[in-house]
């Protein structure tokens, strides 16, 4: 009767024979595992019509552009403020619709168009060419909009009102304060102030 020593020394000798056939199948291969074909290190080129019917002529395609130049700080204040208009117009519209009682349709509409104008804010905010200082505090912010976007997304679906305000209450938890009040700061503008989107 075979020891359970010989047992498993027959089972490296399967095991490391095994590894040797994949080794030799996958080292028979004509391509090399890493290798990239040439075509695809080549810049892209675009195949050009020629006066001459006879005569193709392929020119590179232009290469990615460079990202632009970071806005002045005047200009990043006007483009900040340009981007969250929209959002706290909105917000604004659906806390005033919830102040006045308004049905859940209309809520629900309303929650609907800020989770729009927050999917936009977010999208202008990751496509601007910040100043440097600017950067972090903006990340932070698309950050925060981009977790309450989900709430936005619930309140529009929301079946009753107590549950839309809940997810109102939850998207408000991500609302970005500390980095816009450091986004005003750098910008020099005053502080948020609701009356400006009533």
């Amino acid at each position: 009767m075979p020891t359970t020593e010989w047992i498993n020394c027959g089972l490296v000798r399967i095991l490391a024979g095994t590894l040797v056939i994949a080794t030799l199948v996958a080292g028979c291969s004509s391509d090399p595992v890493d290798a990239v074909p040439a075509a695809a290190l080549a810049p892209p080129t675009t195949t050009v019509a020629s006066p001459d019917p006879r005569v193709e002529t392929e020119t590179p395609s232009p290469q990615a552009t460079p990202s632009p130049a970071p806005l002045s700080v005047d200009q990043a204040a006007r483009r900040y403020l340009g981007i969250v208009r929209p959002y706290n117009i909105a917000l604004e519209r659906l806390e005033q619709a919830i102040n006045g009682g308004q049905p859940v349709t209309v809520l629900r509409r309303r929650a609907a168009q800020v989770a729009t104008a927050n999917k936009t804010q977010i999208r202008h905010l990751t496509d601007t060419a910040w100043p440097r200082a600017l950067r972090g505090p903006v990340g932070q912010l698309e950050a925060e909009s981009l977790t309450a976007q989900r709430h936005w997304l619930l309140a529009a679906r929301a079946r009753t009102r107590d549950t839309l305000i809940q997810e109102v209450l939850n998207a408000a938890r991500h609302d970005g304060k500390p980095a816009v009040g450091k986004i005003r700061a750098l910008l020099h503008l005053e502080q948020y102030d609701e009356e400006d989107y009533s």
